[in-house]
């Protein structure tokens, strides 16, 4: 789930940029004015300004969204990966800490004082 959201958030990411390239700048309607620029456009006499002002909010929208989604994705992918390594990072600390336990073969050799010669 967690590679399909990040693939979707880079095609978007992808999309978004081409939509933003692909406007035109506020000072490009000074220089139509004066016969430098070409008036007609393919999307009519208002030009695709606002279809692509609407279709970059939309996918503005949408990254942001999967941004979000991505976070919250791997905040809990990381709480499962603490999680897990404090479970066995606590149970080696206990098991370092346990008493050793004489081997079974291994002779209980009583303390006391050193025999006197």
């Amino acid at each position: 789930m967690y590679s399909f959201v990040l693939f979707l958030h880079v095609l978007i990411c992808v999309v978004l940029l081409t939509l933003i390239l692909l406007q035109r700048s506020k000072s490009s309607d000074v220089g139509a004015s004066f016969g430098a620029g070409a008036s007609a456009t393919m999307f009519g006499a208002a030009g695709a300004t606002s279809f692509l002002v609407k279709l970059t909010a939309i996918f503005g929208i949408l990254f942001f969204a999967t941004s979000l989604t991505l976070g919250v994705m791997s905040a809990h992918l990381a709480v499962g990966k603490n999680t897990v390594e404090n479970d066995v990072l606590a149970a080696a600390t206990q098991a370092s800490q346990a008493p050793k336990q004489p081997a079974v073969n291994t002779p209980v050799i009583p303390e006391g004082p050193a025999p006197s010669k």
